[in-house]
């Protein structure tokens, strides 16, 4: 085996550096070194080893990666989140989960999707919404919750292959709460769009959240300044809105909005 057939070896068993050292007698520091690429010409009795663990024959089971298995590439990758996942697998929620904490990604179709930073203006406007919803609820007594990202929604459960970080969810049945985010579908969502999402949030969110039985999805658009409403119980139509239009909530009838008084 090369080292590049080991690396990918090891990621299809899902095996940490940790595991390898230990089923191989290999010290820990030597498997990182070798696998890490810094030691160039490996003793062949450490490279014996170590293919005996990682062979196709070997005894081995699928184990749920670790949160230390996704490893950033270099430090460039902290932002442009490009983590070490394998594109043609298919991956689970509980993949998602065993991320550390401070990575956002979603999961769609079993696909991973890492989100960048979001810019100024993008906080700005959930900020604002955050607190323009919180304020109306709480003057009403009402009983809906909203939850800025980071906020799970587990669309399908937590056996399915979707789990999203919707940018701001408004949840008014007490049994899509759970402990881990909402199970099921918030009656409202809002994401605001960037370069590297808009492909997803017009097109394949749209129709997920339509499907699993959002009642109302908006979709902000900073660039154009202009806010496209769907109101899925209304059937297929879209309104469009400019930044200086107000807007009205389908699920709070009462409650408007109007993002060129913010941004």
């Amino acid at each position: 085996m090369t080292i590049t057939e080991m690396q990918e070896r090891k990621r299809e068993l899902g095996y940490t550096n940790e595991m390898l050292a230990q089923k191989s007698g290999v010290p820990l520091s030597t498997v990182q070194k070798i696998l890490g690429g810094k030691t160039k010409s490996p003793r062949m009795a450490t490279v014996h080893a170590l293919e005996k663990v990682l062979s196709k024959n070997s005894d081995v089971s699928y184990r749920y990666p670790e949160p230390q298995d996704f490893v950033l590439r270099d430090a460039t990758s902290i932002y442009a989140g490009s983590f070490d996942v394998n594109k043609e697998r298919l991956y689970t929620i509980r993949d998602i989960e065993a991320m550390p904490d401070d990575v956002r990604a979603e999961l769609i179709d079993g696909k991973i999707y890492f989100m960048n930073a979001p810019v100024r203006i993008h906080q700005e406007i959930i900020v604002k919404m955050l607190v323009k919803i919180d304020n109306y609820i709480t003057s009403h007594n009402g009983s809906c919750k909203v939850y800025p990202a980071p906020f799970g929604v587990y669309l399908n459960g937590e056996t399915g292959r979707d789990l999203f970080e919707p940018d701001l969810v408004v949840i008014c049945s007490p049994d899509c709460l759970h402990r881990k985010g909402c199970m099921g579908a918030p009656d409202w969502v809002m994401e605001v769009i960037s370069p590297s999402t808009k492909s997803r949030d017009y097109a394949i969110k749209l129709f997920k959240y339509r499907t699993a039985g959002v009642k109302e999805y908006w979709i902000v658009n900073p660039d154009k300044r202009i806010v496209s409403v769907y109101r899925f119980g209304e059937g297929e139509q879209v309104e469009v809105y400019d930044f200086t239009e107000e807007i009205y909530f389908g699920i709070f009838p009462d409650l408007s909005v109007r993002l060129s008084d913010y941004v």
